[in-house]
């Protein structure tokens, strides 16, 4: 068993796009409670951040070469408009482009959230997402942290301080056995609760409605900072095709395939 403990020693760059109400409500979460301001650099923890907040989309940022990781904060947006606090990894799965997953800092975030959250009594779902959207061109490790719901939800004070101290304690650094996640629907709960309740950390996301192949499987591996030592499988979320593809995949890489549903039945 490989237990990766994450240890950085460049800069963590924060992003937030001026047009988006839920990442500057963080932005202003960041200057409450840790002094962070925009474009200049901090030191919390013995981690330099560096926040900049963009007048456009985040789509075309070209990070400073010490960057070491991205987080972006974010708003969420769903037909159901159910408030929510989510983080995931970017990547184009329809193209096969994926971004680099940083399954660390996206257990850190993830657990952050829930407890902050439960904390401070903000009745949000807390949950991972599949991969989805860009930008997918950086070869730093990017993840975005997210508010989801409506205009309400976005500019909620306790949720943008929710979201700016769970991007500082993901940065802080976890531990965790690598992995990425396949099958199970968009909003992912069994990854979640992996993510939550055991000693996986789940990156990349390639969920029941992606064209899963043994090559995409491995593309999320290569994509992933680190050594990925499990595929954590949402089982009954995938049809015979796709368990074959990720048994293949399993196969070619050596990678163990790990039923999360058998992993969260001993805990």
């Amino acid at each position: 068993m490989l237990f990766n403990f994450q240890f950085q020693f460049g800069m963590f760059l924060f992003l937030a796009s001026s047009s988006d109400p839920a990442a500057m409500n963080a932005v202003e979460g960041l200057k409450e409670c840790f002094g962070i301001l925009p474009g200049q650099e901090a030191e919390i923890g013995g981690r330099k951040i560096l926040l900049q907040v963009l007048k456009g989309s985040v789509e075309s940022v070209e990070p400073p070469p010490e960057v070491e990781e991205i987080l972006v904060a974010s708003r969420h947006v769903s037909k159901t408009a159910r408030p929510s606090l989510t983080v995931h990894v970017p990547g184009e799965l329809e193209k096969g482009r994926l971004a680099v997953a940083s399954p660390l800092t996206v257990k850190g975030a993830l657990g952050a959230l829930d407890r902050l959250a439960r904390e401070v009594g903000l009745g949000y779902e807390v949950s991972l997402e599949a991969t989805h959207h860009g930008p997918v061109h950086l070869e730093a490790p990017i993840t975005f942290v997210e508010i989801g719901g409506s205009e309400e939800q976005w500019r909620e004070k306790k949720a943008g301080e929710v979201l700016a101290r769970a991007m500082v304690e993901a940065v802080k650094g976890t531990g965790g056995r690598l992995a990425v996640g396949v099958g199970g629907p968009h909003y992912a709960p069994r990854h979640t609760q992996v993510a939550l309740r055991t000693e996986v950390a789940v990156g990349h996301i390639l969920p029941d409605y992606a064209s899963l192949t043994p090559e995409l499987v491995e593309l999320a591996v290569r994509r992933t900072k680190g050594k990925v030592e499990l595929l954590a499988a949402d089982w009954k979320g995938l049809n015979s095709a796709q368990r074959a593809a990720v048994k293949e995949a399993s196969r070619r890489l050596g990678v163990e395939l790990l039923r999360e549903g058998r992993l969260l039945s001993i805990i």
